[in-house]
């Protein structure tokens, strides 16, 4: 994602939260007149500026056709984290079968329809319900018997990425994989600096943008109990302010969850019954804080004047002072541990706790979300006052688009075209209606969650350390270095990052080095 994109997405949303704060609901449609302002007079109307003429989006393709060619798109159809998380992302993709009347679903109706009618083609959506882990052996199966059905698969990032390290994938940017190459990659409806960092060099596997709009859903935020926040820190508001100002740290984080417990039994034990600072389902193990770590920009692994990446023991400075607000957070008797992000999240709902971790921007579709008197959204915490920026971490699970090697020629030429076309329309149209309309005015419970929600879109960054950290077990292409050391922390309850980098370093060198070599650079 651009950083001119994203300063525009900022604008424009403080511009139409200010303006459903002023109206008391959602923004006024900017095509339309103010509901209470009275139509011009006749002379007013006479002397009016005709208004500038739009440029047509699409004049580029218009000229294409397919001759009536079938595009086999199969997508995911199911939730993430093994069938427990937000809604599906598949109604954004697919889309219904008719108009809805319902703002987002009738843009994708209309959106899909345009580019049948534009390019001379139909659109076959096949859905699939794979977890995250079989996407790879499914996808391996079919390219290996050369089963040429699918154009192209939207599915879990992790699955995909696995896939292009086992050279699935067809390589994006590379033009002799075309007859005509219609990606723009940098025409601003792709997320491209985020596309850059789950591969390395110029190679492109994975498509994501506000087409595949789950990039955007499976943003990790916090969700806030702002009725606790007014007993704890005086005001609903005082953690958006915190945000706002800059101030919103990790150890000011720990802080707050610390005082925000609340023996409600009187049995001096922490238990159920008790009101708690944060809920998350760390019991047993320290994995779930990754949520925090790669949010606080505390990174080992740096990239050299050709764009390699190398390990850098320089930084483990910043990840021992991580690990040490995080022991501090896995200790707090503010700290309530559950086995599962569903158990957690009905702590939250149920006003047991006045955070939830490892929630997702999508969560905010869930009927328990929606309706619980009081949510608000904040990003996760900087690290400390020396982080520029508030960071977004995507979960690996997100469903983004990849293209197989069994899609070639004319095929991959129709592919490129019609992925354009619909990145082109959805950045114009599905942005405003999902991000701006739904988030923001229909689920957004007051007027700074949509500037927190402006925050957590604009921290959004290349997510290298953490796709390539979290493989399939032993199948770390970083041998667990960058957030290995903080979770053995975490575990023994002291830091010993250090230590811990140091054991780690000989393996993760030959691993990345292997990853370097996969992606056919070094030797």
């Amino acid at each position: 994602m651009t950083k001119k994109r994203l300063l525009s997405l900022l604008l424009a949303g403080l511009l139409l939260s200010a303006s459903a704060c002023s109206s008391g609901g959602a923004p006024d449609n900017p095509d339309s007149p103010a509901a209470d302002a009275p139509a011009p007079s006749g002379d007013a109307q006479e002397g009016a500026q005709e208004p500038a003429e739009t440029a047509d989006l699409f004049e580029a393709y218009r000229g294409i056709d397919l001759g009536g060619r079938t595009m086999n798109i199969s997508v995911s159809n199911n939730v993430t984290e093994n069938g427990d998380g937000m809604p599906t992302s598949y109604p954004y993709i697919a889309g219904p079968e008719e108009l809805t009347g319902e703002a987002v679903q009738d843009n994708v109706f209309e959106r899909n329809h345009t580019v049948e009618d534009m390019l001379n083609t139909t659109l076959h959506y096949m859905e699939l319900n794979l977890n995250y882990d079989e996407v790879q052996p499914y996808i391996t199966n079919l390219v290996m018997s050369g089963d040429t059905g699918i154009d192209y698969y939207v599915n879990d990032q992790l699955g995909l990425l696995n896939c292009g390290m086992n050279g699935l994938l067809l390589d994006l940017n590379d033009a002799s994989n075309f007859g005509k190459d219609w990606f723009d990659f940098d025409c601003g409806a792709y997320y491209s600096e985020y596309m850059k960092g789950l591969s390395l060099g110029n190679k492109r596997f994975i498509m994501t943008g506000d087409y595949f709009i789950d990039t955007l859903r499976a943003g990790h935020v916090l969700y806030l109990n702002k009725n606790i926040a007014r007993d704890v820190l005086g005001s609903p508001d005082a953690v958006y302010e915190m945000v706002l100002d800059g101030s919103w740290t990790l150890d000011r984080f720990v802080s707050i969850v610390e005082q925000a417990y609340e023996d409600l039994n009187g049995d001096s034990q922490g238990d159920d019954e008790d009101r708690y600072g944060l809920a998350g389902h760390c019991k047993g193990w320290a994995a779930p804080y990754y949520a925090f770590y790669y949010s606080t920009d505390s990174h080992v692994v740096d990239f050299d004047a050709d764009g390699m990446p190398f390990i850098n023991a320089a930084n483990v400075g910043r990840m021992s002072k991580a690990a040490e607000y995080l022991i501090s957070l896995d200790k707090s008797a503010g700290m309530y541990k559950t086995s599962s992000v569903a158990d957690s999240l009905k702590k939250f709902v149920n006003g047991g706790a006045m955070f939830s971790m490892f929630s997702k921007v999508g969560d905010m579709e869930q009927n328990s979300i929606r309706d619980f008197d009081g949510m608000g959204v904040v990003p996760y915490p900087k690290l400390d006052d020396t982080q520029v920026a508030y960071r977004t971490l995507v979960h690996d699970t997100a469903e983004m688009g990849a293209v197989p090697i069994t899609t070639t020629g004319e095929a991959a030429t129709a592919v490129s075209a019609v992925v354009q076309v619909l990145a082109v329309h959805a950045h114009e149209h599905l942005l405003k209606d999902y991000y701006e309309v739904a988030l923001k005015s229909k689920y957004a419970q007051d007027k700074y969650s949509a500037v927190m929600l402006d925050t957590v879109v604009a921290g959004i960054s290349a997510p290298f350390e953490f796709a390539y950290e979290l493989g399939f077990g032993s199948d770390s292409y970083l041998g667990n270095i960058t957030f290995g050391p903080v979770s053995d922390s975490i575990d023994k309850g002291t830091d010993m990052t250090a230590s811990s980098f140091a054991s780690h370093e000989k393996v993760a060198n030959k691993r990345l080095k292997k990853l370097i070599e996969a992606y056919g650079y070094g030797g």
